[in-house]
């Protein structure tokens, strides 16, 4: 039976979520890299259930090996340590998942990702057990390995009950891909009309375009994986100052407490609204479309998407023929303003890739920041906007010149390509129609009012302006998104978006500059145009590398156990005086052969003699090895020396065919892993492969099945996170950070043939 909860006074004001509370766990979850395996990750879950216990909670660590078998890449298994923890419900209708993962990318400290998530989670927890208990049970979920093919969340699901998994699920996870910046939500799962709602009181940064494109793109979080489980929920991350992602400056110093103020008080007022709903209802909505509009966060139907979108050409050709019926459409100025528009987007497109390659040629290294975005974008971006607004404005004087017209026929002809574009794209992407639906519908709305004023009236421009406003409105807030989304590197992307929107507002300077001397419009054009080229070249001039800013480089270190040899290695293009002080000027593409991770990339690695130095070192043995007809049936014993955080064990397919594979100790059920090459593009004969995550201190057993009369060859590797500090011959000096996921790595190798 279920405990009656202690009754709230009516007056009783409920708590609140304080980033003062959490983030005073932050470096505790922080203080080094914490890649599952590692003793740093243990000492964080031990942090995470002692907290849970202080709520009088009763946290639970299950322990778990989890197989994920790759398709166009290595086998995946890895020891789990996933902490759960229930807030029973007065009278549940399903569980609320509330989600963030304990382990940390081994090049980073993970205050951001996911120490920020983990700290918001037990923050929640507490206003939530120190209030009225919610009707829902809510299950505080702390996975592990969620970096490394989010195997703890895939664990939990499969170590779910039958009749646990037959009951409603909402998730609600918490994730970051930078240190500062608004919460943003940025998918959902399944019947999102419920939770878009759930969201209405505590509005993030969300779009339901952003989930279209999210869900189009090869990333995964454990929402991922809860959703093909048939889970449903939402997502939520931080995703400004992506240039310390995944690497050492993601540290409790550089953790925004805004973010964290923002993202915890959005999170608890969804899962507030979700835990006291009836979930079979959320499970059972139908899907929506949502977008901010200044505070306020705008959600309909998904029904309504397609009428409205047909409704956008509708609307404008009764402007167009009202127009007609006036005799105010002069339809050859129309036509042209519709086919020399698109030329300002294409300019606006132009300009982002122009000024990203031309930062790359003032700073090189921009290229080795996550997702292309440096630190300190504010001007750059800026600078774009203002070379974009420019560049609209000078079309819309340059349509005004070419010929008799007016602001109502240019205003028809650029609003032409929304409204046509509104129709396919509800139909193919519908969360991202309102951006095309409500230009279009707004600027209709202001060429009738403006066709409605007497001729000669100023209200015939001002009109079609107001009427782009709309548009400018539902644009505005998805422009500022995508800039941290998706980097300076593509910023193309949002300048076009931006282009769209201000074209139709624009269209008044035409007539007002069209009389105006040709002198005083180009030296207007050249100061606006000097001014945006200063700010975005500021970023290359000004945001040099220091301690605060520092460059991303590339170094691993590679051990070779077999001839006892090291190697420093880098993949940068254009290595900084300290790497090459490690490495030489000498590139190569034949690690690979004895190292399967350092595949080269175009030009080759760096590649400099290092003295030996301890890190961990695989071993491996063979234990049976039988064989039937032209078929052997190998079982070998793969361990290693030291603590690694990674073992992973490669067969040379040049001679043998890998018909499959076991894990010995995989949960029951588990099938055999597939043979064949699961690494058909590897530069290297090592074209089968399996990654041990987390690997026990006991080693672990794999059963090869093979074909082949040759003799089997079969690599064992290990990887550290970090370098051996003494064999540096100077330490990693303070303007310089690590590159993510090529850089702070070592890595041992040995051959073995059976």
């Amino acid at each position: 039976m279920r405990a009656v909860p202690e009754p709230v006074r009516a007056d009783a004001a409920p708590s609140v979520f304080s980033a003062e509370r959490a983030r005073a766990h932050v470096p505790h979850l922080a203080r080094a890299p914490h890649p599952s395996g590692s003793p740093e990750a243990e000492a964080v879950r031990a942090y995470v259930a002692g907290q849970l216990r202080r709520l009088g909670l009763k946290p639970e660590i299950r322990e778990a090996t989890e197989v994920l078998p790759g398709r166009a890449s290595s086998h995946l298994a890895g020891r789990v340590h996933n902490i759960t923890a229930t807030i029973e419900g007065t009278a549940p209708t399903g569980r609320l998942l509330l989600v963030a993962h304990t382990d940390s990318v081994p090049t980073g400290p993970g205050a951001s990702d996911d120490g920020l998530g983990v700290a918001s989670l037990l923050e929640i927890a507490r206003v939530l057990t120190e209030g009225p208990r919610p009707r829902n049970d809510v299950v505080l979920l702390l996975t592990d390995m969620e970096e490394t093919g989010q195997l703890g969340a895939r664990a939990h699901v499969r170590g779910l009950g039958r009749a646990a998994a037959a009951q409603p699920h909402v998730v609600v996870n918490l994730e970051a891909r930078g240190t500062s910046g608004r919460a943003v939500m940025f998918e959902t799962g399944d019947h999102s009309a419920a939770l878009a709602d759930a969201l209405a009181d505590t509005p993030p940064v969300a779009t339901s375009l952003s989930d279209e494109i999210y869900r189009l793109l090869p990333h995964d979080t454990d929402l991922t994986v809860l959703r093909d489980a048939g889970m449903t929920g939402l997502n939520f991350a931080v995703i400004g100052g992506s240039a310390r992602y995944h690497g050492p400056g993601d540290d409790a110093a550089h953790l925004d407490p805004g973010s964290l103020q923002d993202l915890g008080d959005t999170a608890l007022s969804a899962v507030r609204a979700l835990s006291a709903g009836d979930l079979r209802e959320v499970t059972g909505a139908p899907e929506a479309t949502w977008f901010n509009l200044g505070p306020l966060l705008v959600r309909y139907p998904a029904g309504a998407v397609l009428p409205l979108a047909l409704l956008a050409p509708a609307a404008l050709a009764a402007a167009a023929w009202y127009a007609h019926r006036r005799r105010a459409l002069r339809a050859r100025a129309a036509v042209r303003a519709a086919l020399t528009f698109p030329l300002t987007l294409l300019a606006a497109a132009a300009l982002g890739w122009a000024a990203w390659q031309g930062l790359l040629l003032l700073r090189p290294d921009y290229a080795l920041f996550p997702l292309g975005d440096p630190y300190r974008t504010g001007p750059a971006v800026a600078g774009l906007l203002l070379l974009t607004a420019a560049a609209t404005a000078l079309w819309a004087v340059w349509t005004a010149r070419r010929g008799p017209g007016s602001v109502t026929d240019a205003a028809l002809g650029v609003l032409a390509w929304p409204a046509l574009l509104a129709v396919p794209v509800a139909v193919l992407l519908p969360g991202a129609a309102y951006v095309f639906t409500w230009t279009a519908l707004g600027g209709a709305a202001g060429l009738l009012l403006a066709l409605r004023a007497p001729e000669g009236s100023p209200w015939r421009a001002v009109a079609p302006a107001v009427g782009g406003l709309p548009g400018v409105a539902v644009t505005a807030p998805l422009v500022a998104l995508l800039f941290p989304a998706l980097g300076l590197a593509s910023a193309a992307a949002p300048l076009v978006l931006a282009a769209l929107a201000l074209a139709v507002p624009a269209l008044p300077a035409g007539p007002l500059l069209r009389s105006a001397p040709r002198r005083r419009v180009a030296a207007a054009t050249a100061a606006v145009a000097v001014t945006g080229t200063a700010l975005v070249g500021g970023n290359a001039l000004t945001g040099r590398p220091d301690a605060e800013h520092p460059r991303p480089v590339s170094l691993m270190y590679a051990l070779d156990t077999d001839r006892d040899r090291a190697y420093w290695v880098s993949e940068d293009a254009d290595a900084h005086p300290w790497v090459t002080a490690h490495t030489g000027g000498s590139r190569t593409d034949t690690l690979e052969a004895w190292s399967p991770a350092l595949a080269a990339p175009p030009g080759g690695l760096l590649a400099g003699e290092a003295p030996v130095a301890p890190v961990s070192r695989p071993r491996i043995e063979t234990v049976s090895d039988t064989r039937d007809g032209a078929t052997r049936t190998v079982r070998l014993s793969v361990k290693a020396q030291g603590t690694p955080v990674l073992l992973a064990l490669y067969v040379d397919t040049t001679a043998t065919e890998v018909v499959g594979a076991r894990l010995h100790g995989a949960p029951a059920g588990t099938p055999d892993l597939p043979g064949g090459e699961n690494r058909p593009h590897a530069g290297s004969p090592w074209k089968w492969g399996l990654l041990l995550a987390a690997p026990s201190p006991g080693g672990h057993e794999v059963t090869l099945t093979v074909r082949g009369g040759k003799p089997l060859r079969v690599l064992a590797m290990t990887q550290d996170a970090g370098v051996p500090e003494r064999a540096l011959k100077r330490p990693r000096p303070q303007e310089l950070t690590w590159v993510p996921d090529a850089a702070g790595l070592s890595f041992a190798s040995r051959v073995h043939t059976v």
